[in-house]
Parts: C-alpha cells; structure tokens; sequence
C-alpha cells in the first residue's frame, strides 16, 4: 500500500500546476492503496493464468492474485512462496499459488481475468478502497461463515466491520493496520525539543502543539525556521510534518465531520464533502503548507520522491503520519534514531485515526470456491496469521494473537513503543475513508482535483474550492440515484 500513491498524487499536483497556466486541468485518477514499487522479477509472473478447473482427482487450484495493495516487494515475494509451499506440503486436495501482478498493472489483469471468466480463486490482501471500488465483483461470505458455523469472536470488532455491507461480507478479516505519528528523534534533538508524548490521554497533545512543534523542526538552508525573520520557504531541506500518502478523503478524516470519512449522508444521496469541519481541515492544512511552511507542497514532494526515498525515510519529513504497513517498508537501516507516538486530538478535541483493514476476497464468478474458502480460513487461522501478517506488516486481526506479534514487534523493531501500536485501534474511522460510496472512482476522481488544488494554489480560496468540489460531488451522486 504505499509509496505509489504518493508518486501518483504527487504528480497529478504538478500536472495541474501546468495544465492550469494553460486555462485546463484533467482529472485525477482513483486513489488506490498505496502499493511498493514492482521489481522486474516478478514481472514474469504476472504473465501467468489460473488454471483450468481440477479433474476428478486432481488438486483444485487455488490462484491468489497480489497487486491491488501490498505483497509485491522482492522479500514479500519469496515469503508469499515459502508459505505456499507450506500449504501444499500440508494439503493433499488444494493446491495454492501466488500470482504477483504490479500495481500499475493490478486494475487491467483483474478486469481482464474477470471478464475472460479467468478469475483468481482469491484477491489479495487488499483493503476497503478497492474492496469498495469492485464491491460487485466479491462474493458474500455469509453463507461459507454461516455454513461452518466460523466462529467469529476471536477477531477485533473494528477488523469484522470494516469490510461489511449490508449485502455483503468480503471476506475473514486477516490485518488491521492503525496509524500513528513517526517521528524523527535525531531532529528534534537538534531542535532541542521534547519528544511528543506517547499517553493517548495527553489532550493538551492537539493540533496546536502539533503545529507549534513542527514549525520548529521545519528548517530551511540555512538552519532558520518559519518562526525566523530570515526564513527562505523556497529553500526547505527539512519539513516538519507529512501526511502525504493517502487521498482527499483520508486527509481530511481527522478533522471529524460528522459522517467522518464518507463525505456523503447515510443514505449517500447528498454531499457533505464542504462540512464545516473539512473547510476547517482543508484551511488548516493549506495554511501550514504556503502560510506556516511545516508542511511540503507539491514541488517539495516531487523533491523528496525524485531522492528515491519515503518521506521520513529521507530525513526530510520530521513527522510523519502512517500506518504500520509502513514499517516493513521504510523502517529498514534508517540514519537516525526514531519513535512512535499518538496522532494529536483534534480542532474538537476529538482524536480520529485512520486505520486500514486487509483481508483475501473471493471473485464472484471464479472456479473452485470452496477451496479457495478453505485456503481462506487457513491463511486467517492462529496458526498462520502472525505469519501471514509479518509478511504484509499489518497487525492480526485475531485477539488471540496480539502476545505473538508483540513479541516480533520487539524482536523487529525494539526501540519503538508498541503500546502506541495497539491502542490505536480504538480511535478508527468510522465511517471509513475508503468506505464504498456510489461511483467511488468518479468521487475519488472528484476529490483528489481538489486535493491538488490544496498543495498547488497558494491563493486558493478555501470555501470556495470546497464548495465547488460538493457541487460537483452532488452532481455524481444524483446522476447515479436517478438511474437506479
């Protein structure tokens, strides 16, 4: 899930920088989960199919499509093999393989397969933004669930929900992956400043001290920061914070409108994308980046991105707000010493922290479901799921588990405080900031033009481009409530 989004969002900003001094601007294309870069060796795989239904005899094949989310990294690879490998040795009736597709290429191959009445067994792992974009493509697991009486009360309430319409349950819930801040503990050493605090009951850690802190890490070429007469903006090395890796939607969640990450009603009949409380976030955001300077614009990203790193992994975000699907892949030999801390309360008081849940679906129309229900279960059993988790970096959605994968957080990252990991959960979004909404793509399409309005118009009237943007949004919605 990762750092494509941020390529992707970085370079639709720019485009509309220069698409707009020409008088035009295109549309953004629909946020996917950030997704790790593809190596060339699994290319070849991508090219591969799902086989033909077993004969009488044979095994059933069970084809797990990776693309849509994370899984694709070189290490992720030869992991998702070994476990494969322990799956086969142990099954005489069901055959299980990975088919590694990169994320550019994710969407094309799976309408492909899907359309060509090729599709894979399974789908995954993969979260509620292209779970919601391909709603009707997923089988309901209800009736397997109900069927084997699957005993449910060992997963994480949130994990359950997620994930689940009122016509459809997409799968058993594999990882749930909460957020929270990253911070850079050498620069605020050098900023002679007091590390935020790690205690969830901490109020007074808001968006205020967030804001006063990362104004004092922000240094431009010549060490000064914003709070400095001299400061140069066009010359930052080092921003104080990021959160840059998610889309419209999920930027805004924090600022608690009350239909939190859906920017419609509960019906999903009118927009509320211009909430006061997302006006609030969209002026609070603009300010800090092109008025306070702690936050990069459009062109600091690309500077960032064009360094071949992530954001905190370049030491040039102090802050920087993630998930844990980020550790597996950027806390790897970094220069600095680092922590983990809370995301800040809110402008309301109130603390909402994104939180991203995993799971394999089941394409409607694929050959072999109960094998690939079997194959299912087993990838979410006690037995496997730590495993399974410490492949895709995401936290078991089994209670049971917790113990487990605490003590691999220890072994893999022991100078961090794990606490902050798991008490995140309590603080998700709900609703969700991928949630399904009618013409999810088009909406996102939507949402994320106004996203790069926010990190390439310095003189952006705030209201009016939210305004504008649920003008538009109520445009989608009553185009697709009319023809239903």
């Amino acid at each position: 899930m990762k750092k494509n989004l941020f390529t992707i969002l970085t370079t639709l900003v720019l485009a509309s920088v220069l698409l707009s001094a020409c008088g035009g601007a295109t549309p953004a294309p629909a946020a996917t989960e950030p997704a790790a870069t593809e190596p060339a060796a699994t290319e070849a795989a991508a090219t591969e199919a799902p086989a033909e239904p077993a004969a009488e005899g044979e095994k059933q094949k069970v084809v797990i499509f990776v693309g849509f989310g994370t899984g694709t990294d070189p290490d992720q690879v030869a992991a998702q093999e070994a476990l494969a490998k322990k799956f086969n040795d142990s099954h005489e009736d069901i055959e299980m393989e990975f088919l590694i597709v990169p994320n550019e290429e994710a969407t094309e191959r799976f309408l492909a397969m899907v359309s060509g009445d090729n599709a894979p067994q399974l789908v995954g792992p993969h979260g509620t933004s292209t779970i919601a974009r391909f709603k009707e493509y997923w089988e309901d697991v209800t009736p397997y669930i109900e069927r084997d009486a699957y005993d449910m009360s060992d997963f994480y309430g949130p994990a359950t929900t997620i994930n689940k319409y009122p016509d459809l349950d997409a799968g058993l819930p594999l990882g749930l992956y909460p957020s929270f801040l990253f911070y850079n503990k050498d620069a605020f050493d050098a900023a002679g400043l007091d590390y935020p605090t790690h205690d969830y009951a901490d109020t007074s850690w808001n968006l205020d001290a967030l804001k006063e802190m990362a104004i004092q890490l922000t240094l431009d070429a010549n060490d000064n920061t914003p709070a400095d007469p001299d400061f140069d903006p066009s010359s930052i090395k080092q921003w104080g914070y990021g959160d840059t890796w998610t889309d419209m939607r999920g930027q805004l969640t924090m600022f608690g409108a009350p239909d939190v990450g859906r920017p419609t009603t509960d019906d999903y009949k009118t927009a509320t994308f211009n909430a006061p409380e997302r006006v609030f976030g969209f002026q609070w955001l603009h300010d800090g980046i092109w008025k306070d300077h702690f936050i990069p614009d459009a062109n600091g990203q690309a500077a960032i991105d064009s360094t071949g790193a992530d954001p905190f992994g370049s030491g040039q975000v102090a802050i920087w707000y993630s998930h844990t699907w980020f550790m597996s892949e950027a806390l790897n030999e970094l220069p600095f010493a680092y922590d983990i801390a809370p995301l800040f309360y809110n402008q309301d008081g109130e603390r909402i922290a994104r939180i991203h849940a995993d799971l394999f679906t089941m394409p409607k129309n694929a050959e072999n479901k109960d094998a690939a229900w079997e194959v299912m279960k087993w990838l979410v059993a006690p037995e496997q799921i730590v495993e399974v988790c410490q492949i895709y970096g995401c936290l078991p959605a089994r209670k049971s588990s917790a113990e487990a994968y605490l003590n691999f957080l220890k072994e893999r990252y022991p100078t961090i405080d794990h606490a902050v990991i798991f008490e995140a959960i309590d603080y998700l979004d709900n609703p969700h900031h991928e949630s399904w909404v009618p013409e999810w793509g088009k909406v996102n399409d939507t949402l994320n033009n106004v996203l790069s309005i926010l990190y390439s118009d310095p003189e952006a009237d705030v209201q009016a481009v939210m305004d504008q943007g649920n003008e538009d949004l109520q445009k989608i919605l009553d185009e697709y409530w009319a023809n239903q």
